[in-house]
């Protein structure tokens, strides 16, 4: 038996869910693939999967990370030229491979591309509204043409969407929703829909205890606080020098390690007493279990990775990324993130919020209880099931 899984390449947390139902796939004696683009295929290969390489597509940025709508528009017929491109190289792919089933993570051209082989096919994604980035106040009319392209997106896109056989939702089923703001399952399809759980590649469970990885790690007393950046290079790179800058003034007694996530590097840095730069971490997860706070850009799978793990948050979204600013409110809303929208950033709110968290029982108590409660889900596990069972046609 073969699977083919094709995940979003922008950033790395389509492709580390993936991972994930690889990792327990190939555990279950089951052949796997992967296609992607952008950083997500040095990525897989590093995770020891094959990875074929496929036409990228990509939102336009500025250079400090922010969506560049404007650019972003402007590039539109290019952007639908890659896409047929991606489609063709999916048929292509798909016909030679062959593969029993199709596992597609956010990506449209997957879908499109195992429909027309007749291959069985399931969808993995999180966000199935698109909510168009307001950047400046609009006035009335500006928001009526943008509250009817959304749902006109959404229209068209869920047409599209249903040709899966299944759509699996890897996100926690409500109060714990991470992308509440970007969820809405259309009658058509509602039947068809399912939350599994987020997925994550390493479960805190399979790691040493925290006390023993807080003395491996040389954190001793230390608060640590890892800085985990994802997303497009443009990004980490813009959010990590500006985090940078202000961590290496804050004293006290603090440990901060900075990730900037490129699957390429391998550099480590220290700056000054209490700062530790890695371009490139091979057990990031040792580092958030022994972590006491985690700081994020509010990606998918770094929030629920932290919700598994307990450990409280703040969350700096990315200008205009509207997936991101939801699933920071969400979990603000939860008791346990701070937010500070990135164009906010400074010395003093971010002091003022690490002081919050840190000072507070409440938010760990509350972390607590939130990692009870998703210890119950194993979404690799469920994935692993449900992917099993479509391709022997048996019942869900």
């Amino acid at each position: 038996m073969l699977v083919y899984l094709a995940p979003c390449g922008i950033g790395l947390g389509h492709a580390a869910r993936c991972i994930a139902i690889a990792k327990e796939l190939r555990r279950r004696g089951t052949d796997v693939v992967f296609s992607t683009y952008g950083e997500a295929v040095q990525f897989v290969r590093k995770a020891g999967f094959h990875a074929i390489k496929v036409p990228g597509i990509e939102y336009r940025q500025k250079a400090d990370g922010t969506i560049d709508l404007q650019l972003t528009l402007a590039k539109g017929p290019s952007t639908i030229y890659w896409f047929l491109r991606q489609v063709g190289a999916e048929i292509y792919n798909i016909g030679q491979y062959k593969p029993d089933i199709v596992i597609s993570d956010t990506r449209l051209s997957s879908v499109i591309a195992s429909a027309f082989r007749i291959t069985p096919r399931i969808l993995l994604i999180n966000q199935l509204l698109i909510v168009i980035p307001r950047l400046k106040p609009a006035s009335r009319k500006v928001l009526e043409v943008k509250n009817l392209f959304e749902r006109l997106s959404l229209e068209f896109l869920s047409r599209l969407w249903s040709l899966s056989n299944l759509i699996l939702i890897p996100d926690f089923p409500p109060p714990l929703t991470i992308s509440k703001a970007n969820l809405v399952v259309k009658r058509e399809y509602a039947d068809r829909s399912m939350f599994i759980g987020p997925l994550i590649p390493r479960r805190p469970e399979e790691l040493p205890s925290r006390e023993e990885l807080r003395k491996k790690l040389g954190v001793d007393d230390k608060i640590l606080v890892f800085i985990a950046l994802s997303g497009t290079l443009y990004e980490k790179i813009s959010l990590a020098l500006s985090l940078l800058r202000i961590v290496k003034r804050i004293k006290g007694d603090f440990l901060f390690v900075i990730s900037v996530g490129m699957p390429g590097g391998s550099g480590v840095y220290s700056v000054g007493d209490n700062v530790l730069f890695f371009e490139w971490l091979e057990d990031r997860y040792e580092f958030l279990k022994a972590a006491d706070v985690l700081v994020s850009h509010g990606g998918h799978t770094t929030i629920a990775e932290a919700m598994y793990y307990g450990i409280p948050m703040i969350l700096i979204p990315t200008r205009g990324h509207t997936e991101r600013i939801g699933n920071a409110r969400s979990v603000e809303k939860l008791g346990i993130a701070e937010v500070i929208p990135q164009e906010k950033l400074s010395l003093e709110i971010f002091t003022e919020k690490l002081k919050i968290i840190t000072g507070n029982g409440e938010y760990l108590e509350r972390c607590k209880e939130v990692k009870h409660i998703a210890s119950f889900f194993n979404a690799a596990n469920k994935a692993a099931d449900i992917i099993l069972s479509l391709v022997n046609n048996e019942e869900l």
